[in-house]
């Protein structure tokens, strides 16, 4: 089957079904979700794989998961079913409502330019949400822009440079490298470092290949990655804005003089009809001068 065909015979009672299974993890508690049998929900799913020409969910007796193909599949469900409510409601509801999405650290940022924006556009509704891996919601479209620390690597989003940040070490207290002011990435090579993997800016490829760290700790999350750190399982390497954001009585920063900086960007998907957002790009430009 050709790739129109499968464009025409998706329906958007298959997207809701794999989302309702992929959130549950059970076909029973989707199909009440869904107000549906079980046996409906497993033919609509069926009817779905059939279409793509793959599996999608993978199920026996003890579990429910999603293979490699309906993990891929999964974001691009919900932001087509995020996308065909939020033109419903432009037609049949209140008004939009513009939604930003930041990483923490980003909060000295986000704030003047939504100020800034909802002075330019007074009246217009802005939804402001967290989250530790913004990326990754912008592409499930559960909002509309998002200030981001490092260039994304993807072609479906296109950004905005906003400003560079320098990098910082995060030492254990006390860590012999505490004693300097600047540290270099060599004088890192034989340490352990904390990445955090969901949305950490740094990897060992930051170094050279014949100085890189051999020993690393995977975290997901900062505070995770900031008790590793305090807990003197390694040391990490960040933006700026991390050690002007957070604290730790057991953590010390300090400059690191020769690592490239980290670029902050707002990103938003190509294409997205949302009417507000070159009014916010042009609001965060002002927010900037």
């Amino acid at each position: 089957m050709d790739l129109e065909n499968r464009l025409v015979n998706i329906e958007f009672r298959h997207l809701r079904a794999l989302i309702a299974v992929a959130e549950d993890l059970n076909f029973t508690r989707a199909a009440e979700r869904l107000r549906t049998t079980q046996p409906s929900l497993s033919r609509t799913i069926a009817s779905l794989e059939q279409t793509l020409g793959t599996v999608l969910v993978r199920r026996d007796r003890q579990s429910v998961d999603l293979t490699a193909a309906g993990t891929r599949f999964l974001p691009y469900a919900r932001l087509a079913l995020g996308a065909l409510q939020e033109g419903v409601e432009a037609v049949t509801g209140p008004p939009l409502v513009l939604r930003i999405c930041f990483a923490g650290v980003l909060a000295e940022i986000t704030g003047p330019a939504v100020k800034t924006f909802e002075r330019m556009q007074p009246g217009i509704q802005v939804d402001i949400r967290r989250y530790d891996d913004p990326m990754a919601r912008l592409l499930e479209g559960r909002c509309h822009l998002a200030f981001l620390l490092g260039a994304p690597n993807s072609p479906a989003l296109q950004t905005l440079v906003l400003t560079e940040e320098v990098r910082m070490v995060a030492l254990p207290a006390g860590h012999r490298l505490a004693r300097q002011d600047t540290i270099t990435l060599r004088e890192l090579s034989h340490e352990t470092l904390v990445v955090n993997v969901l949305a950490g800016t740094t990897s060992v490829t930051l170094w050279d290949e014949s100085d890189r760290p051999t020993k690393s700790v995977r975290v997901r999350n900062i505070d995770e990655w900031m008790e590793a750190i305090a807990l003197g399982r390694g040391i990490g390497v960040t933006p700026a804005s991390t050690a002007r954001f957070y604290s730790h009585p057991q953590i010390e920063f300090r400059a690191l003089s020769d690592a490239p900086r980290v670029p902050v960007v707002l990103a938003w998907r190509k294409g997205d009809p949302h009417p507000n957002i070159p009014d916010f790009t042009e609001a965060v430009k002002a927010s900037l001068m």
